[in-house]
């Protein structure tokens, strides 16, 4: 029952038909073999003004939202944060440090400010090269390989 991939058009279709038919989402959920929690999600994220779920709707906003969450990173859309950042890694600063100046000298310019993790995973994400080589030679604990910081969520499935 527990599946770790997104609905698919026909899941999507099926939820349609069962709503238009007037089943439950728990039945829906069960037929699917789907968590009632991942339909009840769906159809509220996909239904508004009450008006009825359409899944071509749906399907298309989901793909569009997938799109949109593989933006570019802050830095590479933010030429001046990009350059701020790169240049005072230069100068063998770390990270963090660099994450607290642009807090202290931007505060209310959230385009200017950026947490040290994502500096980090800016430069690990880089492709292999003489740029990333350099940068992560600017870093003081030199890691080819980066174990990300904070808390950690286990998924369910």
């Amino acid at each position: 029952m527990a599946h770790c991939y997104q609905l698919s058009i026909n899941e999507r279709e099926e939820i349609s038909l069962g709503l238009a038919q007037k089943f439950s989402k728990n039945y829906i959920a069960l037929s699917l073999g789907r968590s009632s929690s991942t339909i009840c999600r769906e159809v509220n994220r996909n239904t508004a003004n009450g008006q009825a779920y359409r899944a071509v709707k749906a399907h298309y906003r989901a793909n569009k939202l997938t799109h949109l969450a593989r933006k570019s990173r802050k830095m590479d859309i933010n030429l001046p944060l990009k350059h701020y950042v790169l240049e005072h890694l230069d100068q063998l600063w770390s990270p963090e440090q660099i994450a607290k100046r642009l807090k202290i000298l931007y505060p209310m310019d959230m385009a200017m400010q950026i947490s040290h993790e994502s500096i980090y995973s800016y430069l690990y994400v880089l492709p292999r090269g003489a740029l990333r080589k350099e940068l992560v030679k600017c870093l003081r604990y030199h890691h080819i390989n980066r174990r990300i910081h904070g808390k950690s969520r286990q998924k369910s499935c």
